[in-house]
């Protein structure tokens, strides 16, 4: 009896429950194995993180020829704004626009701080006028992505191509502007137009920026601002402030500057005005090879845009002629 009983128990704990009316529950297996089949799925649909060492970051700065080029335009006009604001004081001292050299390198540092404060607004409101062209955004919004953040990237080279063009203007009037200097003789016109020229050169900073970060991928654009800057150290603010202050004194080695903080020989340093003209004809002629890796530069990117055009446009030709391949195989 005890047999047959524990058999019908048996039978009852496996049989649908009749009594409530609700299905039996299904086993458990099946559920835990959809859920061990769906780990996987899960663990491929991670982020794949990929690792960046020095010398790949390396790599891709200098594998891009609009950042290269744009770098050692910025290192040239960079060694340039170094040198005038390390000798401002001495080449207007020297060329006899103040009277001591308090009031020379006083107005100087005015002038320089004053188109820095002029400049840099200017040029971020510029490159802001681009980016809101490309990204159809008005004045007001385009400010948003000054940063580069919003710009597809099938729109980085035609925004950077824009933006080197007037940076390119913008360097060639400078030189017109400061160029005149070398033969005034007043103060106040020396100074404003050197106040004009230096607020084009410092107008040109937000827009190399952006093209610097707009030169490579968005992972690499940290790296890039970082190559920017290290080329216009080693290249440009650090050598050659030396180099063009051994120009000065061997063009004009009367107006250099002893240990005393005054010219070696004053009497002699006026009659050597034509030197210290030259030598500061040198130190704005270098500006002139901004020009030119801007220009590279400007060319690197629109020969990106053709390279861009054309992987568009060959899929399309290779679909036709696909399409009709298939056309005569049906005949």
């Amino acid at each position: 009896r005890m047999t047959e009983r524990t058999a019908e128990s048996g039978d009852d704990h496996h049989a649908p429950n009749d009594v409530d009316g609700r299905e039996p529950r299904e086993p458990l297996e099946p559920l835990l194995g959809g859920q061990q089949q769906q780990q996987p799925a899960a663990a491929d649909a991670r982020v794949e993180h990929r690792s960046f060492t020095l010398w790949s970051e390396t790599r891709v700065c200098l594998s891009s020829g609009v950042l290269v080029s744009l770098s050692l335009g910025w290192a040239a006009i960079m060694g340039v704004v170094a040198s005038l604001g390390t000798f401002g004081g001495a080449y207007v001292l020297a060329l006899q626009l103040f009277d001591d050299e308090k009031s020379a390198a006083t107005a100087f540092g005015i002038t320089a701080a004053a188109s820095g404060v002029v400049g840099v607004p200017m040029g971020g409101k510029l490159a802001d006028g681009v980016l809101a062209r490309y990204i159809g955004q008005d004045g007001g919004g385009a400010s948003t992505s000054s940063s580069g953040e919003g710009v597809d990237d099938s729109l980085r080279h035609p925004i950077a191509a824009s933006l080197m063009g007037r940076v390119w203007v913008l360097v060639l009037l400078a030189l017109l502007a400061i160029y005149p200097t070398l033969a005034i003789d007043g103060p106040a016109p020396f100074l404003a137009l050197l106040f004009v020229g230096w607020t084009l050169l410092f107008a040109t900073q937000t827009s190399i920026t952006l093209v610097a970060m707009l030169s490579v991928d968005r992972s690499h654009r940290p790296n890039a601002l970082a190559f920017l800057t290290l080329t216009s150290h080693i290249l440009g603010d650090v050598p050659l402030p030396v180099l063009l202050g051994l120009i000065k004194d061997r063009m004009a080695p009367s107006c250099s500057v002893d240990e005393s903080g005054h010219f070696s020989d004053p009497e002699g340093c006026a009659a050597e005005e034509s030197g210290v003209r030259g030598s500061l004809a040198v130190a704005y002629s270098w500006v002139i090879w901004s020009l030119l890796f801007f220009w590279l530069a400007r060319r690197a990117a629109k020969r990106k845009i053709a390279e861009g055009r054309r992987e568009e446009f060959n899929p399309l030709f290779s679909n036709k002629e696909k399409g009709v391949d298939e056309t005569e195989q049906g005949n």
